[in-house]
């Protein structure tokens, strides 16, 4: 907590004043969370203690501008591109955290908080002071806005080009030709450059504007809870979930189904699942929409085996029973089971052959001549389902791995009406001609 406090006056973050100068101004009330961060070999590497300020409580137009506070962040899909692309241009890819982001942020709105428990002052005659803040705290609801405006504009400063498919993916052309690319996950800064002194460069420039601390700005090797590995000899960039699947398997199966997980080899049977009208089994005994929740966010990042699965599971989260607890269970014994298995991306794609898509039925498009790395495929089971519906799978490949996904139901088409697989949310039909979609 101290060291938060020092942070704060470092920064210059807010200044003392009394409470009765804030005239009926609105004051945020403030807590301490604390947090354990985990490396990459699952131990502690560091405790860390948050000042947040009571941002829910902010009134609209008082001490924010409701719309002003969205802030993005790079999506995964434009993340796995990035790596795709500095695999085949041989570039290493380097990765630097902001310290203490938000409170380098300023605010354009005057904003009142409470001083911390454990950090109170009163004057001479007893008044309390309170914390008048000129930098963006954490809990804000413009906290992060804040802090993405500071870090764009110092980027499209540098010279910089952002995307148009995504504003946090960030591309310049260097003097000798070869380009450096940039991607921001709100704090945590990935760049790749194909020489040292390019990188260095870059990392001096950011620091110009943002306190970044000695040590960061080191080759990858852990990206949002994903571990990286780049070879620059062999040409190849892998991603891999395997800590988190681990802790996800050890934590909801028993030591026997742990053991159970080595025979299993696929993520579901061809059965499916059927729908239930009433819950049988309860929230304590198997907190299944938590599981599924883990399950979709493995799904999105590395593990795109197991979308068609997860997103099966998903149908049934408002009444579960012990079929759907148990096909869960599967899904998460399937991932143990695999869990050192990830994406690999290459330079030379073309020579790992076991990373190239089989072909059937002449699928093989007249203007592939083996040169275009980008590769889409897309199919549907065609109402495979006992209630006659179809589930479409599409996947994008790049460089030997895919960059992109999705496996989603279509909805049924009747003459006047049509509805969603997933939700059964009943749809006025737009066209006879055309598929609906329903927007969950």
């Amino acid at each position: 907590m101290d060291d938060e406090m020092k942070s704060m006056q470092r920064f210059d973050v807010c200044k003392l004043v009394p409470k009765s100068s804030v005239r009926g101004r609105q004051i945020l009330g403030c807590r301490w969370v604390y947090k354990r961060k985990i490396g990459e070999d699952g131990r502690i590497t560091r405790y860390r203690a948050r000042l947040v300020a009571k941002g829910f409580l902010q009134r609209p137009y008082d001490s924010f501008q409701p719309d002003e506070c969205y802030s993005p962040v790079i999506s995964k899909d434009s993340l796995r591109l990035f790596l795709s692309v500095c695999a085949a241009e041989n570039l290493r890819v380097y990765q630097a955290d902001v310290k203490a982001a938000f409170l380098q942020a300023p605010l354009s709105e005057k904003i009142y908080m409470r001083a911390p428990p454990g950090y109170e002052r009163v004057d001479e005659h007893g008044e309390e002071y309170v914390m008048e803040l000129s930098k963006a705290v954490y809990g804000l609801k413009q906290a992060s806005a804040s802090f993405w405006s500071a870090l764009n504009e110092h980027v499209l400063d540098m010279g910089f080009t952002a995307m148009t498919g995504d504003p946090c993916f960030f591309k310049m052309e260097l003097p000798h030709g070869r380009p450096i690319y940039v991607n921001t996950y709100i704090d945590d800064v990935t760049y790749a450059s194909a020489d040292q002194e390019s990188a260095d460069h870059f990392l001096a420039e950011l620091r110009k504007r943002f306190v970044i601390e000695e040590g960061e700005g080191k080759p990858i090797s852990w990206l949002l809870n994903m571990r990286v590995k780049q070879d620059l000899v062999a040409g190849t960039i892998k991603l891999d979930r395997e800590l988190a699947i681990t802790q996800l398997a050890e934590a909801i199966l028993s030591p026997e189904e742990l053991a159970k997980a080595s025979s299993v080899r696929y993520p579901m049977l061809g059965q499916g699942l059927k729908k239930q009208t009433e819950r049988t089994c309860s929230k304590e005994e198997f907190d299944y929409l938590s599981v599924v929740g883990s399950l979709l966010h493995l799904a999105n990042c590395t593990r795109c085996d197991v979308a068609h699965a997860v997103g099966a599971l998903t149908r049934h989260a408002q009444w579960v029973g012990h079929a759907h607890v148990r096909a869960a269970k599967r899904v998460v014994q399937y991932l143990y089971n695999t869990r050192s298995l990830g994406i690999t991306y290459r330079r030379d794609y073309a020579s790992a052959t076991k990373n190239v898509p089989l072909m059937y039925e002449g699928a093989k498009h007249p203007l592939d001549d083996g040169t275009n790395l980008l590769q889409t495929f897309a199919d549907s089971d065609y109402a495979a389902d006992e209630t006659k519906r179809s589930t479409m799978g599409v996947v994008v490949m790049m460089n030997g791995g895919p960059i992109s996904w999705a496996s989603f139901a279509i909805m049924y088409c009747a003459q006047n009406v049509c509805w969603c697989i997933a939700c059964e949310i009943v749809l006025a039909k737009k066209s006879t001609l055309s598929l609906c979609w329903c927007t969950c």
